[in-house]
Formats: C-alpha cells, sequence, structure tokens
C-alpha cells in the first residue's frame, strides 16, 4: 500500500449579541471557516505547500453557507504561490526545475521525480462574513522543500500577517435597552497579528501534513466588560494516497483531523476519482455537520474549476437549504 511504502520512504447561523460574545468570549466555537475543497487548495489551510507546484499558482474561491439562513456566513479568499530558486528569480525559465507536476497517468506517476530543494513564498487573502461580524486576513506565506530523495520531498512553511475583526453595530438589534454597547452605533474594529505554521510531505501518491493557525492565542475583546475573549488556536492533520486502477483512472481517499479546544476532535473523509487531471467527481463526510458532492475539471493544464454542494446534517438542516463552494484556479 502506498501508505506504508511512503510513509517508510520518509524515515454561524443567525448572528446575535449574544452568539458574538459566546464566539469571542468562551472558545466554544470555530473561529476559521469551513472548506470542502481544500484538498484542492491546501495553499488556504497550510503555508507548507507555498510554491510546490511548478508554476504561478492563483486560487480564487467563495463559499456561501448554509443557504436560506438569515445571516449565515459567506467567506471568499484569494492564495497566490509560486517556487523560487536559490538565484531568487521566480518560476520561470530560470527555475523550471524546483517545484513538481501532479502525475496525470500511471506513466507520470512512475517516472515521477521529486524538486530539488526551493524557497516558496505566496499570499493569502480571506474575508468571511457572518451577520454583523466581517473578519479579513492578509497573510505573507513562505516554506521551504527540501530534497529527501528522488520521489519525496519535505516542506516546512510559516504564514504571517493581520486580522481585522469588525462588528457593525447598527445591524444589531438588542433584547435589553440596557445592554452597555447597544447604545454603540458605529463599527467596532480590532486588529490582531495572525500567525500560522505548518509541515507537508509528499511523493507522486502520498501526502501527510500537518498546520497550526492563529499560534499565537491572543486576546479579542469590543468592550471593557468583555475581556476573557481569545482567537484560540486550531490544528490540522491530513493525509492522502493516490491509487491508479488504469493508465488514466484513479482514486484519492483522503482524511483531516481537526482539534479547537474546547470542541471535540472532528474530522472529514474525502473520495475522489478521476480521469487524468482532466475530470474528477468525489465526495466528503465531515463529523456531525455534512455530506458533501463536488467535481471538477481542467482545461488545457492551465485553468481548473471546483463545485461542491453540502448538504447539512447537523440540527441547521431544518432552517438551510444547503452549502455551495466554487473554486477557480489558473496555473501560469
Amino acid at each position: 500500500m502506498c501508505w506504508l511504502s511512503d510513509l517508510i520512504a520518509m524515515k454561524k447561523y443567525i448572528l446575535t449579541f449574544g452568539l458574538l460574545i459566546l464566539l469571542l468570549q468562551r472558545n466554544a466555537a470555530q473561529q476559521k471557516p469551513h472548506y470542502s475543497q481544500y484538498v484542492q487548495n491546501m495553499a488556504v489551510l497550510n503555508p507548507a505547500v507555498t510554491g510546490m507546484y511548478k508554476s504561478v499558482s492563483l486560487k480564487a474561491g467563495f463559499r456561501n453557507q448554509w443557504i436560506g439562513l438569515e445571516s449565515a456566513p459567506k467567506t471568499s479568499y484569494l492564495t497566490i504561490s509560486t517556487p523560487v530558486n536559490f538565484s531568487g528569480d521566480f518560476s520561470g525559465s530560470g527555475s523550471a526545475e524546483y517545484g513538481i507536476e501532479t502525475p496525470a497517468t500511471r506513466s507520470d506517476k512512475d517516472g515521477y521525480l521529486s524538486s530539488l530543494s526551493h524557497h516558496g513564498i505566496g499570499l493569502v487573502l480571506l474575508n468571511d462574513k457572518t451577520g454583523a461580524l466581517t473578519r479579513t486576513t492578509a497573510d505573507i506565506t513562505y516554506a521551504y522543500h527540501i530534497n529527501i530523495n528522488d520521489v519525496a520531498n519535505l516542506a516546512v512553511g510559516v504564514g504571517g500577517g493581520v486580522n481585522r475583526v469588525n462588528v457593525d453595530m447598527a445591524s444589531l438589534t438588542f433584547d435589553d435597552p440596557n445592554e452597555p454597547l447597544a447604545a454603540q452605533s458605529a463599527a467596532l474594529t480590532r486588529w490582531t497579528p495572525d500567525l500560522n505554521a505548518g509541515f507537508h510531505f509528499y511523493t507522486a501518491s502520498f501526502y501527510l501534513g500537518g498546520v497550526v493557525q492563529q499560534v499565537l492565542n491572543r486576546t479579542l475583546s469590543f468592550n471593557a466588560d468583555y475581556t476573557t475573549g481569545k482567537e484560540v488556536p486550531h490544528y490540522f492533520i491530513m493525509s492522502g494516497c493516490r491509487f491508479w486502477v488504469k493508465e488514466d483512472f484513479s482514486f484519492s481517499p483522503s482524511v483531516t483531523i481537526k482539534y479547537i479546544r474546547p470542541l471535540p476532535l472532528a474530522y472529514d473523509l474525502n473520495l475522489r476519482l478521476a480521469y487524468r487531471n482532466n475530470f474528477w467527481i468525489g465526495g466528503s463526510y465531515r463529523k456531525h455537520d455534512a455530506y458533501s458532492a463536488m467535481f471538477g475539471f481542467e482545461i488545457a493544464k492551465m485553468v481548473n474549476v471546483g463545485y461542491a454542494y453540502d448538504y447539512t446534517t447537523s440540527a441547521l438542516q431544518k432552517v438551510s437549504s444547503g452549502t455551495h463552494e466554487i473554486v477557480l484556479g489558473i496555473d501560469f
């Protein structure tokens, strides 16, 4: 099994003020957005994949969560990533040997060669809006990809920048007119630093990665009466494998385990079936949350498009008709 051989080779909701306080004061909710198609764009989660491929890679995504539910999350993002050689030149004619190409066929997999050791730089822009609460993040990412042998690389990466958290007070309604913030009509804004760190081991048919988001565990407060709010760390471990059943057909199971204190351990199970890299369909299960169906296609090895629909299995199913997510990628 490639899992074993490659391991050896390695040696929310309707936003009211009460829910806002719960999010900021009690650490009891996920603060980073969900993604269904993160396997197609790991850069949105893990800075270690920055500069992994032989191209300047640009990805844009939009996620409209829990359709039909007022004030439900809407997330958009843009990631840019490129390998850099030791002379400092960006990806192009001077650094074509840096980075990898995703195998399309079994023959490509058998002839796969790992990348030379190199650097990668990138940018992640994210906007996540839930009712009156908007979080905007801008991070610069860096990774160093180490050549382990002819078929394996290990990357370590960091991403750092700023978070801007904004609360539109004018859109909130308070049951208690004596609430200290009820008289506040202007938007409340807080800026906090952002830091993420991760690793990513990869071959032609296997990967194993881990990342910690929001490493700094910073206090986030909008009022002197509420001073215990924090941006808590998010921990991820992800792994996947790709099997070819014929020359042109493959299937790729993968799993992601997530921990955000004090929530219980969560996981995603994913499966993707592909014809070369031209077309794929897949599905996933997110524990106690949703089933997802997705598909995607590639045009001329340059443009790729993915779409996912999430069928909600939690209590929100009664008020939501599901979630839509689309990702557009361009490889220069």
